[in-house]
């Protein structure tokens, strides 16, 4: 059984136009709305893989009630921690005339001290019954950070294997609570480090320096160049040419899903690869975050292209 833990969840908008005119009236349609959140993302992605997952984390306000309603429209199991706050909107604006697409994000929600004891009460009750735990996302407030960081620890010490795929002060935070695995894209280990990573083999370097940190697995994406894993013994690199993408939106995501997934069935590092590479691909065949099909990514696991690099 996996859980994954959101703090800052979303309300996902997806809409459409024309061509964007500035100054002017500009009407669009709704595409897809659903509840988002990187955790969240994952969560549906592996429902969708078949896998047994718990979405937990923050709702709130009456874009909480309407995520609450998506997921179970979707059936995605989730227990949610209510908070005064509105859950944040997260839009992607598509202009069908240039295929441009815009992202806008809003900040994610505060939360009170009250309501981050109340989550941390429900989690430590959660937490034993499960294999994996996910925190997945921004912790946008030091206390936030700090306790990602404490629930890393205390799901450790309950034998639970835990994954980190944040940023900024909760990915520093998080690091140093030592959970199983860290994944990250490029950019925000380049933050972490505080310097900019020109070479592959710089690349390479700041991911042994995690993982001697007490990280087993260290994961970077970069994008089209695909995904590199190390266990600090070996490094596997995979990657995959999609000839038409549709979608970028909560690629991550999916490739996080197909990495647990593999993880879930003991499966070697690079299958691990495999698998995320190829379900990161899947996203980018459909609209939304973590909305792949279980089909496309066994149609896509056996083009993935690995490499093996000796440290």
């Amino acid at each position: 059984m996996i859980l994954t833990v959101t703090f800052h969840p979303a309300l996902d908008r997806i809409l459409a136009a024309h061509q964007l005119r500035p100054d002017a009236v500009n009407r669009v349609q709704v595409v897809r709305e659903y509840g988002g959140g990187k955790g969240n993302n994952v969560a549906r992605a592996l429902h969708r893989l078949g896998a047994p997952v718990l979405a937990f984390g923050f709702q709130g306000g009456w874009t909480g009630r309407i995520a609450r309603r998506a997921f179970k429209r979707e059936g995605v199991p989730t227990q949610f921690v209510s908070c005064r706050a509105s859950t944040r909107i997260s839009t992607l604006l598509i202009e069908n005339a240039t295929g441009h697409g815009y992202t806008l994000y809003e900040p994610g929600q505060a939360v009170s001290e009250k309501e981050m004891r109340k989550l941390k009460a429900q989690f430590l009750q959660l937490i034993g019954g499960f294999q994996i735990a996910l925190f997945c996302g921004s912790a946008q407030s030091p206390a936030l950070a700090r306790l990602l960081a404490d629930m890393i620890s205390e799901a450790k010490q309950r034998g639970v294997v835990c994954v980190l795929d944040s940023s900024g002060q909760a990915l520093r935070e998080g690091i140093q609570a030592q959970p199983f695995m860290v994944k990250v894209n490029r950019e925000e280990l380049e933050e972490w480090l505080g310097e900019t990573l020109e070479t592959p083999a710089q690349l390479i370097e700041a991911l042994l320096r995690v993982h001697r940190l007490g990280i087993a697995l260290v994961a970077v994406t970069q994008g089209e160049d695909g995904l590199m894993v190390t266990d600090g013994k070996t490094l596997w690199q995979g990657s995959l040419k999609m000839n038409t993408v549709i979608n970028v939106m909560g690629c991550g995501d999916s490739l996080l899903a197909g990495m647990t997934y593999a993880l879930m069935n003991g499966l070697r590092l690079p299958e691990i690869v495999r698998w995320g590479v190829a379900c990161g691909a899947a996203n980018t065949q459909v609209l939304g975050a973590g909305f792949i099909h279980r089909a496309d990514v066994e149609a896509l696991l056996p083009q993935v292209q690995l490499t093996h690099i000796e440290l």
